[in-house]
């Protein structure tokens, strides 16, 4: 759940209580907890479209239409009419070839542990592409670029003879190559390698079919949810990124370069599907600032229709419903890396507030994190990592003792919703407790 933090989430739930039925209300905190991203994150994205929903119009969750029941349902969203609407968010997982590259190293690493213990925390794969042109289902010659390994790859006895005899001496100096009808992949042993960055494939993910690609499927699987609504609702799918290239690249102009944008495949999603009148990305986004003060985080919107169909009006308030989402923590790349890594789980460690120091006259302030404080106390920090993720290795509060200063005021700085975490406000001076003692000031002059 990291696009938005754990007190937001909380907040947007509780808040949107009143229109929840107690069993949609589990499900969304279920789906909001699982540990897979492609569960949570697009969970995160209906939370925070239909709270913002709620702070706007009327809203019905989950009303029933024909025997599907679409997540939103609102008859004042829009001056145009009643919307109808489903929501949804996508990743690169499939379209990276993620998926398939996982699996099949997942297979190759359970047979080379039974050769060589713990061998699969040594061993990166290198996966082979092939490009070139076939004939397309019009009769045409269309471009095509594929991963080569398979999605049903299964080891076979010629690769596992191969395996087993590169790890039967120990570590191996020289990769190992796997070439077959289901995979090409070059095996490689190294020092270490993290198990989920333990593959890698040139081919980037881009899609070179405007219907054969998981955007397209997407949409398609949503406009069933909107298929029976009542004729003069206004039918939208609402696409969140989770950290998918498609959802980045909106242009709506032919590359040149044999792939297709992510703009392109929803116009071709809408000429093929009338009955869908819009199609909003919203896309989280996270601008450092160069001067050192914190980033900016906001919403970018897009809305997809054909020509003439979206009225000023509309534009206005689709455009106001993005504005009203509460500021998001993570992009959706950022926020899918760190719940696939269990960062964001209630007993992982915090994300701690910045650590800030400033001196007046003859007094030290330091703002540092509550969390993190708490967690050193606790015995979850080590001293060492304390230093390291607060000040940075340059220990402000030592330097301050051996300077004579010692706390003479604490206090609490809440951040609310905005963060995880909150500030704890230390004052130091000097105190004869931690100093030499001092001829006083008023001594006379013998």
């Amino acid at each position: 759940m990291p696009i938005f933090g754990r007190r937001q989430l909380q907040r947007m739930l509780n808040e949107l209580g009143p229109w929840l039925e107690r069993g949609k209300a589990k499900d969304l905190r279920n789906r909001l907890e699982n540990e897979r991203p492609n569960q949570a994150l697009p969970a995160e994205y209906e939370l925070s479209i239909t709270w913002a929903v709620s702070k706007m119009a009327a809203l019905e969750i989950d009303r029933p239409s024909g025997t599907r029941t679409p997540d939103i349902y609102s008859p004042d969203l829009l001056p145009s009419g009643p919307i109808i609407a489903d929501v949804a968010a996508l990743d690169d997982f499939t379209l990276s070839g993620a998926d398939s590259m996982r699996r099949a190293c997942n297979i190759i690493n359970a047979e080379a542990n039974r050769f060589l213990a713990n061998s699969s925390s040594h061993l990166h794969y290198t996966f082979d592409e092939i490009m070139g042109y076939e004939r397309g289902r019009n009769g045409k010659s269309t471009f095509f670029r594929r991963r080569l390994v398979r999605r049903d790859f299964e080891l076979d006895d010629d690769s596992r003879t191969k395996l087993k005899i590169w790890l039967g001496s120990g570590p191996p100096a020289q990769p190992l190559v796997l070439k077959n009808a289901a995979v090409s992949v070059l095996v490689e042993w190294r020092s270490y390698v993290h198990p989920l960055s333990n593959y890698f494939c040139k081919m980037p993910s881009l899609t070179y079919d405007l219907k054969e690609n998981p955007l397209y499927a997407s949409l398609r699987l949503k406009s069933k949810q909107l298929r029976a609504a009542e004729d003069r609702a206004r039918r939208i799918v609402f696409l969140g990124d989770a950290g998918c290239g498609l959802l980045r690249d909106l242009s709506v102009h032919r590359s040149a370069n044999n792939h297709f944008s992510g703009g392109q495949v929803i116009l071709k999603f809408l000429d093929d599907y009338p009955a869908i009148n819009f199609v909003m990305v919203i896309s989280a986004n996270r601008e450092r600032n160069n001067s050192g003060g914190s980033s900016k985080r906001f919403w970018r919107g897009n809305v997809f229709t054909r020509p003439g169909a979206l009225s000023e009006g509309d534009a206005v308030r689709l455009n106001r419903l993005v504005e009203m989402m509460l500021p998001p923590q993570l992009s959706g790349y950022s926020a899918y890396s760190w719940h696939e890594q269990g960062m964001c789980r209630p007993d992982a460690r915090g994300h701690y507030v910045p650590t800030q120091m400033g001196l007046g006259g003859k007094r030290l302030m330091l703002k540092i994190s509550a969390r993190a404080v708490q967690e050193l106390i606790a015995g979850k920090l080590s001293h060492e990592k304390f230093e390291q993720l607060t000040m940075n290795g340059d220990n402000q509060v030592r330097r301050s003792l051996d300077a004579g200063m010692t706390i003479t005021s604490a206090s609490f700085e809440p951040k609310g919703d905005a963060e995880d975490d909150d500030y704890l406000v230390l004052e130091f001076r000097s105190d004869p407790a931690a100093l030499e003692l001092q001829l006083p000031a008023s001594a006379k002059e013998g």
